[in-house]
């Protein structure tokens, strides 16, 4: 930022970190001194405290405990880290109404990531990292330059999100030099946020950058290992299998019966690594669903199957008919919204809709976003590879209430578990 840094006085005798210096300096020029002589921040004494008390639990927010977040799964460590942001937020900055939107730089749009009484897009808005056009995140968000909206009834730039909302404060935040996202707040109250409130919130906005950074490469880093280690054991298989074919061949010529058995033996073998390592892309025994016996609480239940692999669908779809729901698959997100749409108004609504998060048109948390919107009641249930979520749907939608999230691959009686466990829910209700 092109501001000249006002000077942060910390006594020499002030217990300090290295990262809270190291994240106050990107702020301050850090001045070793006891004494007045200086531009001191608004408020002295009390400023002063409130910025330690934000660069600890700052602090916290970023080291992840290791032991803590290897034992949970990717929705429970989102949440986790929702809950954090939330608690600070509330209790450090003493504010109630305000959303953290994350950059994506393949679409340019500010993904929803946290929400607390900011009304959500509607499906199909967006909201891109320009400076006209897209409200004050937008321009946040392109510029990097922090915005106080003093009264957003006379504010060009402003665009809807709390409703009577009457002031606002955007921040970037900022991960090393590059901006990923920007942190909201709104209030009805004009004029309610001042200087210090934006440098409070600017230094907290650095902690959550790296937090949020850090849990991306997280869930990425276990999306593609997997997909290497997939790759490494279907390509160290390949010859021993290719080995046993030939010997089936051999025993053939001398047995035929006992060779064709050997030979589908083997097949059955290279279809099940084919299901293991292809991740994502198919149910792990799909192929062995023989097993699945009708079950009549089932009978005719109406479930809506969306996802863009169409190994995914017609497995799906194969174990679900054979418990006998009635299922209805769609392949990518704006159909899938389109069907929910037509089903509401043939007033035919779904008992189930299980939902891929990363599909062309619309992604998982829109579909959830959508249902509910017609019936707040809705069971969603949402999918992920390897628990990848690149619009973080998990996180919004779990803050909303969805049922459940399946991690693909996954195997048949996983998804028969989830599924006759949701039905079973709604039939308590």
């Amino acid at each position: 930022m092109s501001e000249e840094k006002k000077r942060l006085h910390i006594s020499c005798d002030a217990s300090v970190s290295p990262e809270v210096e190291a994240v106050l300096s990107s702020h301050f020029e850090i001045v070793d001194s006891s004494t007045e002589a200086d531009i001191q921040l608004t408020g002295g004494g009390q400023m002063q405290a409130k910025i330690n008390a934000i660069c600890d639990a700052g602090i916290e927010l970023t080291q992840l405990d290791a032991s803590q977040v290897k034992s949970l799964n990717v929705a429970q460590r989102l949440r986790l880290m929702e809950e954090k942001v939330v608690r600070y937020v509330h209790e450090l900055l003493d504010m109630d109404n305000f959303e953290v939107r994350l950059l994506d730089r393949r679409t340019g749009n500010l993904e929803l990531v946290i929400a607390e009484n900011l009304s959500p897009l509607k499906i199909g808005e967006t909201i891109k990292a320009e400076e006209s056009g897209h409200g004050i995140c937008g321009y946040v968000a392109a510029t990097g330059q922090s915005y106080i909206c003093e009264d957003v009834a006379n504010e060009p730039l402003y665009r809807e999100g709390l409703d009577e909302a009457a002031s606002s404060l955007t921040v970037p935040l900022w991960m090393n030099d590059q901006i990923i996202g920007v942190f909201n707040a709104e209030s009805y109250q004009q004029g309610a946020f001042d200087d210090a409130d934006r440098r409070l919130v600017e230094i907290f906005g650095r902690y959550i950058a790296s937090a949020m950074h850090t849990l991306d490469l997280l869930v990425i880093e276990r999306y593609t290992t997997n997909e290497q280690i997939s790759n490494i054991i279907a390509e160290e298989l390949e010859d021993p299998i290719a080995e046993l074919a030939e010997i089936a061949k051999t025993v053939q010529q001398s047995d035929a019966t006992t060779g064709e058995h050997l030979q589908q033996t083997i097949k059955n073998i290279q279809d099940r690594i084919t299901a293991c390592t292809s991740g994502p892309q198919t149910i792990i025994d799909a192929d062995r669903a023989n097993f699945v016996k009708p079950d009549p609480a089932m009978k005719d239940k109406r479930i809506l199957v969306a996802d863009d692999e169409e190994a995914v669908r017609s497995g799906v779809h194969d174990v679900l008919t054979k418990l006998g729901c009635s299922v209805t698959v769609c392949e990518d997100g704006l159909s899938t919204v389109e069907t929910i749409k037509l089903a509401h108004k043939d007033d035919a609504p779904f008992d189930i809709i299980l939902s891929d998060i990363r599909m062309p048109g619309c992604n998982g948390y829109e579909v959830y976003q959508a249902a509910t919107e017609i019936w707040p009641d809705q069971i969603v249930i949402l999918m992920t590879g390897f628990g990848y979520d690149p619009h973080h749907s998990i996180m919004r939608a779990s803050q909303e209430g969805m049922h459940a999230v399946i991690f693909k691959p996954f195997r048949t009686e996983q998804l028969i578990e989830t599924i006759t466990k949701a039905v079973r829910k709604t039939a308590d209700c």
